[in-house]
């Protein structure tokens, strides 16, 4: 089968690319699935069946704005580059056979986290310090907010909320990525279930320099109605950064927003539709970058953004409380750009637009 990849408006460089296919023309290809590129270049992909459809996804190495590539799908060995593992402290992801992170789901912690995150050197870029005194709660990458009136993201002693891994599913090994879904309960401190949450995470095989990891967040409203409240603690999403890499404190950081805004003063509760945080971990300029989709509730997104190593996106303290009625959902989906070199080098503009505007494929 053939298609064409077209870039439209934008240079694409190591872009995950979707499209799909009636899963009756794949099926002699087996579970490997290779993207032979019209150049002769073949790179790994991902085939997941679901009934009739194949999703097919790639990771397209380097498309200039306004052209066209075109390619046909090959078989290739069926050794997946990217899996998920999971364990007895949760999922490790792995990134062609080495460990990229951990999502932690065991319950003597209030929550789950994912982390640490670190650069293509191994170096430390996210905090995960058990001992600090200065906002335990910030681990690495984590999703947390206040719901009906309870606190989920501080954690007081004795009142917080617990948010409880009930299972993993839906895993996908393959070429061009691995996910899978945690099935997460949110309870009171005492148990009363408040809401259920869905989060799927997705690994790409790009590049060790410029990872990318999407965040697919559904909470749902299965216990009655909820109230998501307006505070400044209000997710979903947030990523604390190691002490080094902060601009308070003798720190080396700097924070970038996609609207210009640098570092705290110019960039906390403003919108953007994107936030990078970078600094220097040792000898190497490294960083974490968050991406809000333009689908996404109140997009582009307020900041809840600290000199001292904290972004979050947070649109509930300036629009206001949300209401699920029972049975209701709200959804969020976030790329996060684990990087290598400054806001600039790792080109997190241009991977914004490959996340909000993806190339698209037709048929050849």
């Amino acid at each position: 089968m053939a298609f064409i990849l077209q870039s439209g408006r934008y240079d694409r460089k190591n872009t995950p690319v979707f499209f799909n296919v009636p899963a009756e023309a794949l099926r002699e290809l087996g579970s490997g699935v290779c993207v032979k590129l019209g150049g002769g270049e073949s790179v790994p992909a991902t085939l997941k069946i679901q009934g009739d459809v194949a999703a097919i996804c790639f990771v397209a190495p380097l498309l200039p704005a306004n052209e066209s590539l075109p390619f046909t799908l090959e078989s290739c060995g069926d050794a997946p580059q990217m899996a998920c593992d999971v364990t007895n402290r949760g999922v490790d992801l792995m990134m062609r056979g080495n460990r990229f992170t951990e999502y932690y789901t065991r319950p003597d912690i209030a929550k789950p986290y994912l982390g640490p995150l670190l650069d293509a050197y191994g170096n430390q870029i996210t905090r995960l310090d058990f001992e600090t005194r200065e906002h335990p709660h910030h681990r690495s990458l984590w999703i947390a907010q206040e719901a009906n009136g309870i606190d989920f993201w501080n954690e007081p002693a004795g009142v917080h909320g617990f948010v409880r891994n009930q299972s993993i599913d839906d895993i996908v090994n393959g070429g061009s990525y691995t996910a899978f879904t945690a099935n997460n309960l949110w309870t009171s401190h005492g148990g009363v279930p408040v809401m259920t949450e869905k989060t799927r995470f997705t690994l790409y095989n790009t590049p060790r320099e410029v990872a990318l990891l999407d965040t697919e967040i559904c909470y749902t409203a299965s216990f009655g109605d909820v109230t998501l409240n307006a505070t400044k603690e209000a997710g979903p999403l947030a990523v604390r950064m190691q002490p080094d890499l902060s601009v308070a404190k003798g720190g080396t950081g700097r924070i970038v927003s996609g609207t210009g805004g640098v570092n705290e003063a110019e960039t906390w509760m403003r919108r953007a539709p994107w936030l990078d945080y970078c600094g220097k971990a040792g000898k190497q300029v490294c960083g974490v970058a968050i991406l809000d989709h333009p689908d996404n509730f109140g997009s582009p997104t307020h900041w809840h953004v600290r000199d001292t190593g904290l972004m979050a996106a947070n649109n509930s303290l300036r629009m206001g409380p949300m209401e699920l009625k029972q049975g209701e959902s709200v959804n969020w989906k976030f790329r996060v750009a684990v990087h290598n070199g400054d806001t600039e080098m790792a080109g997190i503009a241009g991977r914004f637009a490959d996340f909000a505007f993806p190339p698209v494929v037709r048929k050849g």
